[in-house]
């Protein structure tokens, strides 16, 4: 078969849908040399190169797969007019994209469609209306134009078929491999030194990453991270404990209340808004030794589809807490301690519980690194396969 996967997210950014396109294809090399791939990126040609090393470190791996350049970067025109040109000249057996489907395809093109959540269904309040209108209108028309459409958790596989009346048997839940490699890998205490220096982050730390949109529920984090500074000040293991969140502010839908926050925290609590540091987008290659540097790593959110920075957590043996949530009960499994959504009282007890009880601590990090055992981009690529086999 000729399988073409839309990788446009690959080096811009996109935190988890970069992240699961970037295994998935790495994945499906290893297990997979008999069909071809076409990868298809809206990075001009100069730039293939860089890409290609980016997926494929080892130049001996991915020898059945081709980058192809499509353009221009125009996300609207790169998806409903260049990539179906291409495919007209160039067609392949089935296309796999994240969300929005191009829709005027050879009819021999079998279209899966990947799709991480549906929050915006969920918390309208928190998406711009531009992106809501686009939202609503494309991916109703991608789902009846996809063949199999791939939810990357039983909850969100779920939400799909209920909130779209979407046939059973055409959503199939495949879950995301969880951590990669490097998060397993012990990282020397000088370059968890060095990372930690390059933050600034000289005392000890809790940890959360992911995109500053509203539904990750940052300004509940900070305002939770207060209340425990407060209520248990004078303990020596909270006294200098900071608060460390990665995410990048220029990113699309930045959530305007964490500014408010900040300046409301820096009015009244002056000595504890240094507490809380922002550091900005973290590279891949700088998180596993942030996670494995930090106390605890805290997940708030309030909408996620498979939360993946959970498994990079528990990978790198950190003890998570995260909201009740969503995905999380079937992600964590019992590899996580869980706080009531939105409740800063069960939030800031429960985190002062795994801080002081050194017992507890241990425990979470066993039962994590235990629980993310099992999840692998490989059965993820393995899953993945057998939806192309059975359509094509």
């Amino acid at each position: 078969m000729k399988i073409g996967i839309d990788i446009r997210s690959i080096g811009a950014n996109r935190t988890g849908d970069e992240v699961y396109i970037m295994n998935l294809v790495r994945s499906l090399a290893k297990i997979d040399k008999e069909n071809q791939y076409f990868l298809f990126t809206d990075q001009t040609p100069k730039k293939l190169k860089k890409i290609r090393k980016e997926i494929f470190p080892n130049q001996n791996q991915g020898k059945n797969f081709l980058l192809v350049s499509i353009l221009p970067k125009n996300k609207a025109l790169w998806t409903f007019f260049a990539l179906p040109i291409y495919l007209w000249k160039n067609p392949v057996d089935i296309l796999h994209v994240q969300y929005i489907v191009p829709f005027l395809l050879p009819i021999k093109a079998k279209i899966i469609t990947t799709i991480h959540d549906i929050s915006f269904n969920f918390f309208p309040q928190y998406i711009k209306k531009s992106d809501l209108f686009f939202l609503k209108t494309l991916i109703p028309l991608s789902l009846r134009k996809a063949k199999k459409i791939i939810g990357v958790s039983e909850f969100t596989a779920r939400a799909i078929k209920t909130y779209y009346k979407i046939v059973p048997e055409k959503v199939v839940a495949i879950n995301n491999g969880g951590a990669s490699e490097e998060f397993f890998q012990k990282i020397s205490e000088e370059k968890k030194e060095a990372i930690r220096q390059k933050y600034f982050l000289k005392e000890k730390y809790l940890l959360s990453v992911g995109t500053l949109q509203p539904r990750k529920n940052i300004p509940f984090l900070m305002k939770s991270f207060l209340e425990f500074k407060i209520k248990y000040a004078g303990r020596k293991e909270v006294e200098n404990l900071l608060l460390a969140i990665g995410g990048n502010r220029k990113a699309t839908n930045f959530d305007k209340e964490i500014e408010k926050t900040e300046k409301e925290i820096s009015k009244k609590y002056p000595q504890i808004a240094p507490k809380i540091k922002f550091l900005g987008f973290i590279p891949q290659e700088d998180l596993p030794a942030l996670y494995q540097s930090a106390e605890v790593f805290v997940f708030p959110s309030l909408y996620e589809g498979f939360g993946l920075p959970l498994l990079e957590a528990m990978a790198s043996e950190t003890p998570v807490l995260c909201s009740n949530s969503s995905c999380f009960p079937e992600i964590a499994g019992n590899g996580a301690e869980l706080f009531l959504q939105n409740d800063k009282k069960d939030f800031t007890k429960k985190l002062f519980s795994i801080i002081i009880d050194k017992s507890k601590k241990t425990d979470l990090k066993t039962k994590g690194l235990k629980r993310v055992g099992d999840f692998s981009w490989e059965k993820c690529a393995r899953e993945t396969l057998s939806v192309y086999q059975s359509i094509g």
